[in-house]
């Protein structure tokens, strides 16, 4: 495994650009996850079209990023326009991959942590987005987290490390997984009792599980302070511009701010953990 970690950073530039390419070139295709899951279409046929006048995509027209520059943003057959989400999806991803091939050299990671990454990243990203369009959350991103987690961590334990240690699978994996679903049902179940009104989906609380599978118990206490800031910010703020009165319900998507507190656990979780406990005289 650390022969593997070598290659990479001998061959840094080259691993740096492919995983950013990798990333856009995936997020590329989670743009049409995204617009046809939550309406029940295939996700393979029909071929990329336009969603104006349904001229096909030809492929020179569908390369990541460089197409949508190229066209200036306009479909090339009708020239209608083209959101501007597309190209920011895909720089998402290739952002997002590169972060997470450096962070694995920054600690020396194995590369078999650079793919579940890679794997829970693009899970993240088609559920921020579906959830923001249609406030709902799809099974194969919070059960599919979940399920990610309990496989990636059952291969560390049971053969990364080289003997079964249970006690911690079942206290990092299974454990966060029960923290991270039971935590956030009981915000949902005081929250549906405090407003008169369903707080919250049952995705967040699939979702916060995924990440307590993945990442463990502390992630979980982690994600949930840094996603309830995050969305508390933005929600003050909707209220605001809208000129709306304090106690008027905002409705809006918690999913997207869990998977933003779980980035910031991904990439700087356990350094903020580590310097919040040595200033608090906690070794």
């Amino acid at each position: 495994m650390r022969a593997s970690v070598d290659v990479a950073v001998a061959l840094k530039p080259v691993f740096a650009c492919f995983s950013f390419g990798l990333g856009a070139c995936i997020a590329s295709f989670l743009n049409v996850v995204i617009w046809r899951v939550p309406r029940g279409e295939s996700i393979v046929s029909p071929p990329s079209h336009c969603p104006k006048c349904s001229a096909p995509i030809r492929w020179w027209q569908n390369i990541p990023i460089l197409s949508w520059l190229a066209l200036g943003g306009k479909c090339a057959n009708c020239r209608a326009a083209i959101s501007p989400r597309y190209i920011l999806i895909e720089l998402l991803g290739g952002v997002l991959f590169l972060a997470a091939f450096l962070h694995m050299l920054k600690f020396g990671l194995p590369l078999h942590f650079l793919v579940v990454y890679w794997i829970w990243i693009a899970l993240m990203i088609v559920g921020s987005f579906i959830d923001f369009d249609h406030q709902l959350l799809p099974d194969f991103v919070t059960v599919g987290g979940m399920a990610l987690g309990l496989v990636a961590n059952a291969y560390d334990y049971f053969f990364f490390w080289g003997k079964i240690y249970w006690e911690n699978y079942l206290l990092y994996c299974v454990g966060g997984l029960a923290l991270g679903f039971g935590l956030l049902w009981l915000v949902r179940w005081l929250g549906s009792k405090a407003f008169k009104r369903e707080a919250m989906g049952m995705g967040d609380v699939f979702l916060m599980g995924a990440v307590g599978a993945l990442f463990g118990p502390v992630a979980v206490l982690f994600t949930l302070m840094t996603s309830a800031v995050a969305g508390s910010i933005v929600g003050i703020g909707m209220i605001l511009l809208s000129k709306a009165k304090l106690g008027k319900f905002v409705a809006i998507p918690f999913g997207p701010y869990i998977c933003l507190g779980c980035l910031a656990w991904m990439f700087c979780g356990p350094e903020t953990v580590a310097w919040y406990l040595k200033l608090l005289g906690v070794n």
